[in-house]
């Protein structure tokens, strides 16, 4: 698709946003969190596109470090998808169907019974097909179509013509080999408008007047700017090792110089006249905004405002108007001068097995390094000995020390470190109903650290962060005790809410990785806006970093099929336990 073609064929490309807006809306209209309260046994909706929240710290004090807007060369890139059938060892001959809408169920039947649903697919994704329709009827006029690894979906939905034009404005699916399933980036400003559609430079003065006078070419610095943003695709991983190196995570890159604040005011009075995102003393208020409040001026060209520190999951970027915009995969347009690309962790856990098992420990915190040390147990005299870097694991012994109040774990080489200054697995008992083999997650809140088994047989360890406690009760977002099967799992979903009194900022994250829910509208999920993995850092969801997240929901049960988006358990396919203890 070349900038040429898109430029031509504005209105096209408009028209079709305005068609697909209906059904991204709907994918924002739930808004769940952790802590808030989903009926035991209930089904979220998902008729439409799914979403869910939880209440994660909306700008979260360790971020990762941001990157320059990515390049808008992918443009000219074809749609690929990586979410094709396997269904066997000899490749699928066809047919292919093509999801063109936002979201779609999949059933058990061909019947749209709606408490039936298996999971759902998202625009974009190819599924192998039967091949063979069903008679039309009253729920699907176009007739049924048989999933080649089960489920029946309505052929309404999409096309079995590879050649159809409408393919083109379907999103990417998720790269589910990559360090996260799409590029995300991070709003640098309050304000950023997200659009529903391109707009012209009329108006884009009109809803960005921070910008300057003569928009109609950018300027020196802004130039060069984008010049160096058309050498490489938005890839968050390529900032991941850089970002990985400093624990805490801070750094954030300044906005682009094209982008200008709005100017001081000494006058109280002017400052209350001007929109919300505009005034000098917003900062001190962001608090006490709604998500509905940045909606407040929205009309048939701009859906919304954004406050800083929102997230927005990359579909394509392209330019348009002598700037870089990002295309979301919500189907909504932002500048990408306003943000600035995620850089996640590469951290992971590890694999038990042979050459580790438990129990490990790892280095956590702020610390950059710890000492380990000989200790000899009749003089009980600590010595430097060596290094352990940050998050790097180590084999442990059964046996402790104590010297001068000071608690040493002993390692498998002979040194010590103290324990305050590493996390430990200390999984609880197996659950007395779990079957032969049957895969189970172990989550440590003391520790903050998860353990993956196998029946009775440790496979997997690493870090979470769970919810953050507190004696104030609206500060208080501790993850619950208790156990739980898997109830729903989502490769993405998105995830936002409103800020409260107790200081919680309003938050928005696009497709979150990963996510599976256990309990209400608790879950455990991908987190790549921090890297405090170790620590407490959620309003109550089970943290994880990219890899481990992938790693986890590949694992459990229930399996989802090739080119699904989400999947639910059942009856006859429940969902692994997971245990929550501390």
């Amino acid at each position: 698709m070349s900038v040429r073609w898109f430029r031509s064929t504005r209105p096209n490309v408009v028209a079709s946003l305005k068609v697909t807006l209906p059904l991204a809306i709907s994918c924002t209209a739930l808004l769940l969190a952790c802590d808030k309260l989903l009926p035991d046994g209930s089904r979220l909706d998902l008729s439409s596109a799914p979403t869910a929240s939880e209440t994660t710290s909306a700008v979260p004090k360790s971020t990762a470090p941001a990157s320059p807007p990515p390049s808008s060369s992918t443009i000219n890139e074809p749609v690929t998808t990586n979410n094709s059938a396997d269904a066997g060892s000899v490749p699928h001959p066809g047919p292919w169907l093509t999801v063109l809408v936002a979201s779609a169920p999949v059933y058990p039947q061909p019947s749209s019974e709606k408490d039936s649903k298996l999971g759902y697919v998202q625009s974009g994704t190819r599924l192998a097909v039967t091949g063979s329709k069903s008679k039309p009827s009253e729920s699907c006029a176009s007739g049924w179509l048989e999933l080649l690894e089960g489920g029946y979906v309505c052929s309404a939905i999409g096309t079995l013509d590879e050649r159809d034009s409408r393919t083109h404005f379907t999103l990417r699916t998720p790269d589910l080999d990559a360090l996260l399933p799409y590029a995300y980036a991070r709003n640098l400003k309050n304000g950023t408008p997200m659009y529903r559609t391109v707009p012209t430079r009329e108006e884009m003065k009109r809803y960005e007047p921070y910008l300057s006078e003569d928009n109609s070419e950018p300027s020196p610095s802004n130039r060069k700017h984008e010049q160096a943003a058309t050498t490489a695709a938005p890839d968050s991983s390529n900032t991941a090792s850089a970002a990985s190196a400093s624990p805490s995570g801070s750094s954030l890159l300044p906005p682009v110089s094209s982008v200008t604040s709005a100017p001081a005011t000494s006058s109280s009075n002017d400052d209350l006249d001007k929109p919300w995102w505009q005034r000098e003393s917003i900062q001190d208020k962001l608090h006490e905004m709604k998500l509905s409040d940045l909606r407040s001026d929205s009309d048939e060209v701009l859906a919304q405002r954004m406050v800083k520190g929102f997230y927005v999951a990359v579909d394509r970027t392209f330019r348009w108007n002598g700037r870089t915009w990002y295309k979301t995969t919500k189907h909504m347009v932002v500048p990408a001068d306003r943000f600035g690309v995620a850089g996640p962790s590469d951290f992971k856990g590890v694999e038990l097995g042979t050459d580790l098992q438990l129990p490990v420990a790892w280095v956590h915190g702020g610390l950059e390094t710890i000492t380990t040390y000989d200790i000899d147990p009749q003089k009980k005299q600590p010595r430097p000995a060596g290094k352990l870097k940050h998050f790097e694991s180590v084999q442990l012994t059964t046996d402790t020390i104590e010297v001068n109040s000071v608690t040493y774990l002993g390692l498998k080489n002979g040194k010590w470190v103290k324990k305050s200054q590493v996390r430990v697995t200390a999984p609880g008992p197996v659950p007395e109903e779990l079957k032969q083999d049957e895969r189970w997650l172990d989550v440590n809140l003391a520790q903050q650290t998860l353990v993956a088994f196998e029946g009775s047989r440790p496979v997997f360890a690493t870090l979470l962060s769970s919810g953050k406690s507190s004696k104030i009760k609206d500060k208080d977002h501790s993850t619950p005790l208790g156990r739980w099967r898997i109830r729903e799992k989502h490769v993405t979903t998105t995830m936002d809410g409103d800020g409260t009194a107790a200081g919680d900022l309003p938050y928005s994250i696009e497709d979150v990785p990963y996510v599976m829910y256990f309990y209400r509208s608790y879950a455990v999920h991908g987190a790549f806006w921090h890297r405090n993995y170790g620590v407490q850092m959620s309003h109550g969801c089970i943290n994880l970093s990219p890899l481990d997240s992938k790693r986890l929901f590949f694992f459990t049960a229930p399996h989802i099929p090739t080119g699904w988006h989400g999947v639910w358990s059942s009856s006859s396919l429940p969902g692994s336990w997971v245990v929550v203890h501390e």
